[in-house]
């Protein structure tokens, strides 16, 4: 596996995705959902605990993708 750099908002963070919060470097343990704060998600660490951040913050995450084989 390689990973890429993406651009996307906290809504788009997937499981597995790198990213920096607060200064700290986080790992995703799962993909983000709604909370009952309307505009905000949850997201869980791998590391332990979790964030409710806004939807539409804009984060850069390194993704892992499968390598292409020929």
């Amino acid at each position: 596996m390689t990973t890429t750099e993406l651009h996307i908002t906290a809504r788009e963070i997937r499981e597995g995705d790198v990213f920096v919060l607060h200064g700290h470097v986080r790992t995703a343990a799962e993909s983000t959902w709604p909370t009952a704060l309307r505009g905000h998600v949850h997201v869980t660490f791998a590391e332990g605990g979790d964030a409710v951040i806004p939807a539409n913050r804009p984060i850069t995450v390194r993704r892992a993708v499968p390598c292409a084989t020929a």
